[in-house]
């Protein structure tokens, strides 16, 4: 579905996580949020898949919504703008969502942080 995108941000820590974190910055920021796919979801409970695929549309105040996919697992996540009916949402959307990924390097680093102590 992204084949030869280039993601807007890639996250190190799990998708579910990072589709939490996306929401509240943009609500957080005045647009709404709607979740309108989740892979997890709409796939059999009998089926494992470690990928997960999540489609948020966001509403700024005028116009369509910009459509943001995560396409990840447990171990990071890459976010991709797929639409933008303004050029101006790449540059928005960049900034607004760069506090994520300093937030989930540090998570991260605590996580690694946590398993060499439990090794020792």
């Amino acid at each position: 579905m992204n084949a030869g995108k280039q993601p807007i941000l890639v996250v190190n820590q799990a998708c579910g996580c990072t589709v939490t974190q996306v929401t509240e910055q943009f609500k957080s920021a005045g647009y709404a949020v709607v979740q309108s796919f989740d892979l997890l979801s709409a796939m059999d409970t009998r089926t494992r898949c470690i990928c997960q695929l999540v489609v948020l549309l966001i509403y700024g105040k005028d116009g369509p919504p910009a459509t943001i996919i995560l396409d990840g697992n447990d171990m990071s996540t890459s976010i991709f703008l797929e639409n933008e009916p303004e050029r101006s949402f790449r540059a928005k959307f960049t900034t607004l969502l760069s506090p994520i990924a300093v937030t989930s390097d540090v998570n991260a680093e605590s996580s690694s942080d946590e398993s060499n102590d439990v090794e020792a």
